[in-house]
């Protein structure tokens, strides 16, 4: 069926992850790929993770049971020794769909030209509720504004990972989303696909789903980097946040808002959207953020 096999890279980090890392290794088994190589990363766990990985040794090549700064630096450890012409990291939570390697693999064959491929998702929320997710028509355009990738339905080559040097572990939470905009900026040719490629789980204690300010912060100096405007639509987002976010204004459909409220929340986005444009200002995304800083459900 495939003209040939590139070879792919497949990273997991993990700590304390006895309850969801077998999920994850067992689709990355259920594969079947005949050219993986899978690294996992462990932050010195105290429960079962690492024996659990050990049982599936004949899947993961290398393990790496050391204490790491946050993910990004355990990753970077991981892809010094990466072998693939292929890179991917999925996390402790989440799984891979049946025959995603597989695809993405045909998919960069068919595809020489491309640097960096996503697909869709299925996000699998704490309540049981799910949803999938697909990269937007604009997902490049509005890159640096709201991140319409999802991580574990990436996947890039090698050579534009070594050119672009590590993931910048001055972010604890935001890092895969300030490395889609170092790729794009570097002039990395980008492709989306329909095809669902992973489930993304998301529990009431991840990262994602504690992340409240301290993902708002790192959002903000991504836009200020990458950014229109050199950077000052992050200004404007920040302040969007802390006006009207953080007082409910986004929580519903503006129609529903009292009239007050719509007269001045209306009049600022009417003013904003002339100045920056309508997508610049529409592509504000803080408000799964705004939530959980205010202990609300984020994901509804």
């Amino acid at each position: 069926m495939y003209k040939s096999f590139p070879r792919i890279t497949l990273v997991t980090p993990s700590l304390n992850a006895e309850k969801t890392i077998e999920r994850t290794l067992k689709s990355i088994e259920e594969q079947h790929y005949p050219n993986l190589q899978v690294i996992c990363v462990d932050g010195l766990s105290t429960d079962s993770t690492v024996e659990i990985i050990e049982r599936y040794r004949h899947v993961v090549n290398h393990l790496i049971c050391e204490k790491d700064k946050n993910v990004a630096d355990a990753l970077n450890k991981a892809f010094k020794l990466a072998e693939g012409n292929i890179y991917c990291y999925l996390n402790a939570d989440d799984a891979l769909t049946s025959g995603a390697l597989a695809c993405i693999a045909q998919v960069f064959l068919d595809n020489p030209g491309i640097d960096v491929l996503t697909g869709g998702c299925r996000r699998v929320f704490a309540d049981g509720s799910e949803c999938i997710t697909q990269p937007p028509e604009n997902y490049l355009e509005s890159l640096s504004m709201r991140n319409g990738i999802e991580q574990p339905s990436t996947f890039w080559r090698a050579g534009i990972h070594r050119r672009l040097g590590e993931l910048d572990v001055s972010y604890q939470l935001a890092f895969d989303w300030e490395w889609w905009n170092r790729l794009y900026a570097s002039g990395a040719r980008f492709m989306a696909i329909p095809d669902i490629l992973s489930v993304y789980y998301f529990s009431d204690d991840n990262l994602t789903s504690k992340a409240g300010l301290r993902v708002i912060n790192e959002m903000y100096r991504i836009t200020k980097t990458y950014g229109p405007f050199r950077g000052r639509i992050a200004d404007i987002y920040r302040f969007l946040f802390k006006v009207f976010d953080l007082n409910g204004y986004y929580d519903q459909p503006f129609h529903k808002l009292p009239l007050i409220k719509r007269i001045g929340f209306g009049g600022t986005l009417w003013l904003l959207c002339k100045i920056f444009g309508k997508q610049t200002i529409t592509s504000y995304n803080w408000n799964w953020a705004s939530k959980q800083v205010r202990g609300l459900v984020w994901y509804k």
